[in-house]
Formats: structure tokens, sequence, C-alpha cells
């Protein structure tokens, strides 16, 4: 099975460890070892403090790369997908 390379392979390597890493989008999870958590009315939000925690804590920091306004949301898709952005890109009203 081929490993493919990319986002979760690169948040592995930044954490040091599959256990520090979860999902909601990338289905390829296993392979990396990562917990992958889909949304489905049996969960019932029973992960919701152990994701919010650190968070709440301030030992979780997402890093915003370029904010853009709303109105500029096509330039904000286009940067994304050329990886002009290392970092989130935020959408403000």
């Amino acid at each position: 099975m081929k490993i493919r390379s990319g986002l979760l392979a690169d948040s592995v390597a930044l954490t040091g460890d599959s256990a520090h890493v979860i999902t909601i989008a990338d289905t390829f999870a296993a392979q990396y070892g990562v917990r992958f958590s889909a949304s489905s009315a049996d969960q019932g939000g029973e992960s919701l403090p152990e994701l919010v925690r650190p968070a709440a804590t301030g030992r979780f920091t997402v890093p915003i790369r370029r904010t853009y306004p709303l109105a500029e949301a096509g330039r904000a898709h286009t940067d994304l997908t050329a990886r002009r952005n290392r970092g989130k890109a935020v959408l403000l009203p």
C-alpha cells in the first residue's frame, strides 16, 4: 500500500506522533495511524470536549497566514489551490 505525501504526513511529522493528529476530511487517515472523525447522529458530540480542551487552555493554536474580505473569496481560493499560503486563510465578513 502506497502512502501519499501531504498534509497528514506533514502533520504526523510535525507533531512526532500520529496520536496527536485527527482529521475530519482525509479518509486515508488509517494509513498514517491518524484517527478519522466523521460526524454522525450516533456520536452526539462526545469528542467535542476532547477537541476543545487544548484550544481553551492555549495549547492548541492555528497559524493564520492571511485574512481576506469575503468579497475576495475567489482570490483566497486561488491562493490556496496555488499553495501560496503556509497557514490558514480566513474569510472575514
